[in-house]
């Protein structure tokens, strides 16, 4: 048996987990945005859609009123301003020398709010019964809490 050195058996070395745990942290912290983005985007996309629904439905109602021919539901529809501009029948006569709306598509919503009054338009692609297709903006004005079309309304 020869003898020599002995050695001293040594425990391994200590791991470094220092990386383990900025990693660790750094998914959590990302895990935390994804969902904080996610609930955030809902809730952002509930109150647009809450905000331009009212006004899409105003603006579709008038159209559909137009397309059924009945320009005493669509007055009804116009703003005070608006209906100071046309009487009733001046109103039904103007709408009567249009061609007819045949069918309408939305293209888009618009509402803003500035120095308390809320406004908002609605671009709408309007099919004509002569196959023409016209692109036509509708102004509207929250009155009472109830949108209103006003300005040139057809």
């Amino acid at each position: 048996m020869a003898y020599g050195s002995y050695q001293v058996p040594q425990a391994p070395p200590q791991r470094n987990r220092t990386l383990r745990t900025v990693l660790i942290v750094v998914g959590a912290v990302l895990a935390v945005c994804c969902v904080g983005g996610v609930v955030g985007g809902y809730f952002l996309f509930r109150n647009v859609k809450d905000a331009i629904g009212p006004v899409r439905v105003a603006a579709e109602a008038f159209v559909t009123q137009l397309e059924a021919g009945n320009t005493d539901a669509a007055y009804d529809s116009l703003c005070e301003g608006t209906r100071k501009q046309y009487t009733r029948d001046a109103f039904a006569d103007g709408v009567s020398k249009q061609p007819k709306i045949r069918s309408h598509t939305i293209q888009g919503v618009f509402v803003n709010t500035y120095n308390g009054r809320t406004t908002g338009t609605v671009t709408m692609q309007l099919t004509l019964d002569t196959g023409f297709t016209d692109q036509h903006t509708f102004v509207l004005l929250k009155e009472s809490d109830t949108w209103k079309v006003c300005g040139q309304p057809y």
